[in-house]
């Protein structure tokens, strides 16, 4: 399992909407965390099974890489998030 995008990039502050779509039986989500300790949330978003959903947030107002990553599957489903 991973995501279709390893690397998403946005500029800083944006706001950022997500079509997020589950072509799986399992559930996923999208979470945005500030490193990949994932003990710092930015975003986190709900778990879905097979369907999709509109993720909505603003990012990071701060230029850098961040971490993110589906929360069912932390290990396998992860990416990094940059801000411009």
């Amino acid at each position: 399992m991973a995501f279709d995008k390893q690397t998403i990039t946005v500029p800083a502050g944006a706001s950022v909407t997500m079509n997020f779509v589950n072509e799986d039986s399992v559930p996923h989500n999208f979470a945005l965390y500030t490193d990949s300790s994932a003990a710092t949330p930015i975003f986190v978003g709900e778990v879905i099974g097979k369907r999709s959903i509109v993720y909505s947030f603003v990012a990071p107002g701060t230029p850098g890489s961040y971490f993110f990553r589906c929360d069912v599957h932390p290990i396998s489903m992860t990416g990094t998030f940059v801000v411009q």
